[in-house]
């Protein structure tokens, strides 16, 4: 789109393209601080969030709904296993 207003060269200029580099490093900065939630009654792993380990100590817990119990249960935070 903005190649039709601006032409080819300037639309790759390094102004237009800063804000998507950004976003990649967004991307791979979350992927570091990605955690798993397991479901407490059927523990199955339902849900796959981020958090801030600097901020935040303690684990999480949320209650949150399990389609294999079919009803909203507590979710542990647990490691990932790579």
């Amino acid at each position: 789109m903005v190649e039709r207003f601006l032409g080819k060269k300037e639309a790759e200029s390094p102004i237009l393209s800063s804000g998507s580099e950004s976003k990649k490093k967004q991307t791979n900065m979350s992927q570091d601080n990605l955690i798993k939630l397991k479901c407490g009654s059927c523990k199955r792993s339902n849900y796959y969030t981020n958090r801030n380990k600097k901020k935040v100590v303690r684990k999480l817990e949320f209650k949150k709904f399990c389609k294999w119990c079919k009803k909203h249960t507590p979710h542990k935070e647990v490691k990932i296993t790579a």
